[in-house]
């Protein structure tokens, strides 16, 4: 063999190595999180996850359309003509229209992209590592440095919020991206050829749109991508600085641009921001002065990370002045020589001083001026991606020191083992919690039990699943909650409250909490139609009709207060107000059953017998209280002399309600009576003799419904039927 094909042979076996590293790194990242969030595929929807995903049906796209594409992208209910994070919304609706509200397939696909922002990792910190200015002392471990690195920041307990939190795929996604753009941003940097180097730009900038189309957060990755050319590539960082000093004001300069031209599309005015403080209980100065202490318990968490202290829900005591408490001052302090410390140790350990600026400059967009909530963990989720970098190389280093000693190197190998299984149980376990809301709510009880909206998130769940008395309990530990997030945030307590107190048959407590939740709101439309109902049932309807109209000043197209105002011109015998009602809210999906249905007995009021066909059959197509629509059809039909179908609707009827006595029962019962009710039910002297017909060609089971008719028919006769 001549040394020119040795030189082949050799350069194939180097890429051959190389290649199976990087399979096997993959393989290990892939094996490795599929273990640690299998707990996670059957966690249910949670908390934001409602508003943004389940409740929102700009996001449950049926068919790929142009049109449902571009609903998908502007999904921002209460701004529907601007762009909401399109990217991470388009992903949501497509999830959406592959399985439906089947939270398995939203799980498998936050993993897949948790598993590629791990895989970018691992590629963006080898090739990192390998750079001329890091490859003399990093070189040799890189490709276990790197693999470390990505291990621990993806199996960290802490990602939870970002991975099993379905929602937090916002976060994931503007993650994945964002390593991503700086991966092709390296190989730009690195490239020989200018195609291949204009290619990588070109990617590194579409990742860079698609980070931001993910969330806004990702606006900092020119900053991240400015230190990163004067700290890592460039081989004297200060007269980097000196010499580029207009390009960092560029940067700022674009990054700011960006901020600008996002809130003035959204809101119309750059500062409209500021209005966002009105609502909380803090000030803007306060929120600055709490988050560094914040930013050191995100350190700590990141550290520390144990399923004990994750939580939804974190009781953090609002800083007010630079000493109250203490602890700002330091905290502040501790930044700042963080700071300098990373720019002052630049030039001698490019590395470590990037991992650390990197780590803060992606917390400046949720922790300065805006006016969001004070913590979330999911917030550590992209600005920890090098976080674990400088102590895996600190970690290789020291195996390194202690490689003549086997003793010692078994324990430094043995403690990094224990230390991933640790790790990786810890997260398997956190899943746990997230399963339901009550599993999510009970945990973040006990850390933060002082918090408002715990209690009122955990009554929620005992309301859903009919436990009231606690339900009732945990409402009214929310109302006496020292925390709140919000102002105003007891309204939607009052409100709940006031609806488990209806639902129970408690009128005068669900009238009274429901007044609560106004005389907080005066706006709070959901308070005045749920009021409105109760003192209609009270009997005092000119105060539920100038509720409504109240609500109608507030928005004409209130869907509940029209078809409310629509079913209070029907008990009047005023088909033409209700149908105007009515049809102002036609397309309402939510109501779309019950707009037909009072549509039907409008159009039945007026003598329109062909519409009121049409609209209640299209009520019994959408299975809205199809009984009731069936039964209105069979009047209908006996008006229009079509007997034949008449009965069989009946028939039909009967079919539906064979299983549920008490339902047919209550239908009867509700026919038959007299008063206002009786403009909206079925005509009982139609109605009331075909069931008793219908009934009567059934078996003896049904007989105890038939004598339950002719006495109500029998009634009717003798006047004696309330």
């Amino acid at each position: 063999m001549n040394s020119t094909e040795k030189v082949f042979k050799d350069c194939r076996e180097a890429h051959l190595s190389h290649c199976r590293k990087l399979v096997f790194a993959f393989l290990s990242l892939a094996i490795i999180l599929l273990a640690v969030y299998s707990s996670s595929f059957d966690c249910s929807w949670q908390f934001d996850d409602e508003p943004n995903i389940t409740d929102n049906p700009n996001l449950h796209l049926q068919e790929i359309t142009w049109q449902g594409i571009k609903q998908s992208l502007f999904s921002d209910r209460n701004k529907p003509h601007s762009l909401y994070r399109p990217v991470a919304c388009l992903s949501f609706a497509l999830n959406h229209y592959f399985s439906g509200l089947d939270v398995f397939g939203y799980h498998l696909v936050n993993l897949i992209i948790h598993f590629l922002s791990s895989v970018f990792l691992f590629l963006f910190v080898f090739n990192t590592l390998n750079l001329p200015s890091l490859r003399k002392s990093y070189a040799s471990n890189a490709y276990a440095i790197s693999l470390v690195a990505s291990v621990l920041w993806a199996i960290n307990p802490i990602q939870t919020q970002a991975v099993t939190y379905i929602v937090q795929r916002m976060a994931a996604l503007a993650a994945m991206f964002y390593i991503l753009s700086m991966y092709f941003y390296l190989k730009a940097r690195t490239a020989s050829r200018p195609g291949s180097r204009a290619a990588f730009f070109l990617s590194c900038g579409l990742s860079f749109l698609l980070a931001l189309g993910s969330k806004e957060n990702a606006v900092m990755l020119p900053l991240s991508l400015f230190l990163y050319e004067a700290i890592v590539i460039q081989e004297d960082t200060g007269l980097f600085f000196r010499r580029n000093l207009k390009w960092l004001v560029l940067t700022l300069t674009i990054i700011a641009l960006i901020g600008f031209i996002y809130l003035f599309f959204k809101d119309g005015n750059v500062f409209s921001f500021i209005k966002g403080y009105e609502r909380r209980p803090f000030t803007m100065a306060e929120r600055l002065l709490t988050q560094p202490r914040i930013f050191i318990f995100y350190i700590s968490l990141l550290l520390y990370p144990m399923p004990n202290r994750l939580s939804i829900a974190h009781s953090f005591e609002v800083s007010t002045s630079f000493f109250e408490p203490v602890t700002t001052a330091f905290a502040i302090l501790f930044i700042i020589a963080l700071v300098g410390l990373s720019l002052g140790v630049a030039k001698r350990k490019p590395l470590i001083s990037f991992c650390i600026l990197f780590f803060i400059v992606n917390h400046i967009v949720e922790s300065t001026i805006f006016p969001l909530e004070l913590i979330y963990e999911h917030r550590n989720y992209l600005p920890s991606m090098l976080f674990f970098v400088p102590l895996s190389a600190g970690f290789l280093s020291l195996l390194d020191h202690f490689i003549d000693r086997k003793r010692m190197k078994y324990i430094l190998c043995a403690f990094i083992v224990l230390l991933l299984v640790g790790l990786g149980h810890s997260t398997f376990m956190r899943n746990f919690t997230w399963k339901n809301q009550g599993s999510l709510w009970i945990d973040a009880l006990e850390k933060a039990p002082g918090q408002l909206r715990v209690h009122h998130n955990l009554g929620r769940f005992y309301q859903n699943q009919g436990f009231n008395k606690q339900a009732v309990e945990e409402y009214k530990k929310a109302l006496q909650a020292p925390m709140g997030h919000r102002r105003d945030e007891a309204i939607v307590t009052y409100h709940n409250l006031a609806k488990l107190y209806t639902d129970m048959g408690d009128l005068e407590n669900g009238k009274r909490y429901y007044e609560q939740a106004i005389m907080m709101s005066p706006d709070f439309i959901p308070a005045y139609n749920n009021l409105a109902a109760i003192l209609d049932r009270l009997g005092e309807k000119e105060s539920a009709k100038a509720l409504l109209l109240r609500v109608l000043k507030l928005n004409p197209y209130d869907g509940l207060a029209n078809l409310n105002m629509g079913l209070f011109h029907l008990k009047r015998s005023e088909p033409h107000r209700a149908i105007e009602h009515l049809t102002r809210i036609r397309g309402a999906k939510s109501l779309e059953g019950e707009i037909l249905l009072y549509l039907g007995i409008a159009y039945k009021q007026k003598g329109e017998l062909g519409k009121a066909s049409t609209y209640l059959r299209g009520a019994i197509d959408k299975r809205h209280r199809a009984a009731d629509a069936r039964l209105h059809l069979a009047e209908v039909y006996v008006r229009s002399n079509l007997e034949d179908k008449a009965e069989k609707e009946v028939e039909a009827t009967i079919r539906l309600l064979a299983r549920n006595s008490e339902g047919l029962t209550q239908i009867i019962t509700r026919i038959a009576k007299n008063g206002e009710l009786s403009h909206i039910e079925p005509s009982a002297e139609i109605v009331l003799p075909m069931i008793s017909k219908a009934l009567g060609k059934k078996s003896l089971e049904f007989k105890a419904w038939k004598d339950l008719v002719d006495k109500k028919l029998e009634n009717r006769r003798d006047g004696k039927e309330p």
